[in-house]
């Protein structure tokens, strides 16, 4: 399936505090709080792992396409997809 963001696998830097595709190095994003918030690195391993997650959602809205669950799994890939 195609899309619009940098293909994964995406991986945190903790020094450089920022996200970055492998084995390609782009840049997808900063990490760095101005207030020194402690949850940002957590925040940067969630959207880190982002491109995998959504990997999960798109098999199983496919696999399970009249599970309970696959119209949310539907509106995700559609809410990701803009």
């Amino acid at each position: 399936m195609n899309t619009k963001h940098t293909p994964a696998p995406w991986r945190y830097e903790p020094g450089t505090k920022t996200i970055r595709s492998v084995p390609a190095n782009y840049w997808i994003a900063s990490m760095d709080s101005w207030d020194g918030a402690a949850n940002h690195e957590a925040n940067a391993r969630l959207i880190a792992a982002a491109p995998e997650f959504l990997a999960i959602v798109r098999a199983y809205a496919t696999t399970y396409p009249l599970d309970e669950y696959a119209d949310v799994a539907t509106a995700l890939i559609a809410k990701v997809n803009g």
